[in-house]
């Protein structure tokens, strides 16, 4: 079977490139979806931007198939050409089974269009519960948004991360959808308790991450070592990293990294005691995932699920006062029980997850088949 991700900032994941800072998690779920698949012999594309690539280029067994450069084309059409007619070609030239879209944004709706005239499959697959609340999606223009509803509306499939966003699609899209949560393919591992320094936060630089209450609750806790890591958002909020980076220079106990690529990332993950995440709403962030992997509990104000509480795996609060507390209670701890979350980890977020995606995606055509 070929399938194809469309997924416009994925290559800097697939070529390892740390110079691009725009790459999220969505990508590197999707990266890691489709290393999976192929090495269970599926044939797999993707669909990125233009940067400068050979098209069709192959990596690690891996076609890539460009489209267009982020500041190419006259303002006002450029969305015609050269976007959404690069972006056509591109699905062309995939010739997949089967096409794949995480986020919202107008993608879904083309992707779905092309699907329909050529007889092809259109998974959608939500990144964010956003994704799935009408009053909250965060789009650009209403074109976008009424291209984002139709696919989402014409997709074959419907893949969420959570039951909490399935409740949300079902109550506000009347459709239905399939639970597969992300996964995370490098093995776990235990890790020297002595070797755990820091208190970690990982994310892009957004508002709604609220990155300044890390900032904040280093500050309250002067003798202990904080990382910080964040790349710009690219959604108008320079102001917002400008902030951030010169309120974290003025704590000797915080380390404000900004963008690190992922292989620099995993090595902080190495050493953190413990993961903090501040942000208003969430899906399921990878950043758990990369924690729990080495049997790190978090700090969070999002619980997806509510499997944080159900399964031991760290600390849910919702205010400052709570997250100071919480933050009090683990430094008085001689250690976290790293058992009951590398156990939660193997069961829900290892590459048992592929086996999902092999059913859903196999029983798609299966009916074909047999007609």
């Amino acid at each position: 079977m070929k399938i194809c991700f469309v997924a416009q900032q994925i290559y800097p994941y697939l070529n390892r490139d740390a110079s691009v800072e725009t790459a999220g998690g969505a990508e590197l779920q999707q990266k890691f979806i489709g290393e999976g698949l192929r090495d269970r012999g599926y044939d797999i594309s993707y669909i990125t931007l233009d940067h400068g690539q050979r098209d069709g280029k192959l990596i690690r067994g891996m076609k890539v198939y460009k489209t267009f450069k982020l500041d190419q084309g006259i303002f006002g059409i450029r969305f015609f050409y050269p976007r959404l007619y690069r972006i056509w070609k591109a699905l062309k030239k995939a010739d997949a089974d089967l096409y794949y879209v995480r986020c919202a944004t107008f993608l879904p709706g083309i992707v779905s269009i092309f699907a329909q005239r050529h007889n092809k499959k259109f998974v959608f697959a939500g990144a964010h519960d956003t994704n799935f609340t009408p009053g909250n999606l965060r789009l650009p223009s209403k074109r976008d948004e009424i291209l984002y509803k139709y696919g989402l509306s014409n997709a074959h499939k419907i893949i969420v991360q959570s039951e909490k966003q399935s409740e949300l699609l079902r109550d506000n899209f009347n459709k239905k959808s399939k639970v597969i949560r992300n996964f995370y393919p490098l093995k776990p591992k235990y890790m020297d308790e002595n070797k755990r320094r820091c208190i970690l936060w990982v994310s892009t630089i957004k508002s709604w991450k609220r990155p300044l209450k890390f900032i904040a609750i280093a500050e309250r806790f002067p003798k202990e070592e904080f990382v910080m890591i964040g790349g710009r958002s690219g959604m108008g909020e320079r102001d917002l990293y400008d902030n951030v980076q010169a309120a974290a220079k003025r704590l000797k106990n915080l380390n404000f990294l900004g963008f690190q690529p992922f292989d620099i990332t995993e090595k902080y993950f190495d050493r953190c005691k413990l993961f903090v995440n501040t942000s208003l709403y969430e899906g399921f962030p990878n950043t758990f995932l990369q924690a729990w992997s080495r049997g790190v509990p978090i700090l969070s104000y999002v619980d997806p699920d509510n499997v944080v509480r159900k399964y031991n795996l760290g600390y849910v609060v919702s205010s400052e006062r709570e997250m100071e507390k919480a933050l009090l209670s683990f430094l008085s701890m001689a250690g976290w029980n790293q058992d009951s979350i590398l156990t939660y980890f193997n069961r829900n977020h290892s590459k048992s997850v592929l086996e999902k995606y092999d059913i859903l995606f196999k029983g798609m055509f299966k009916r074909e088949t047999i007609n």
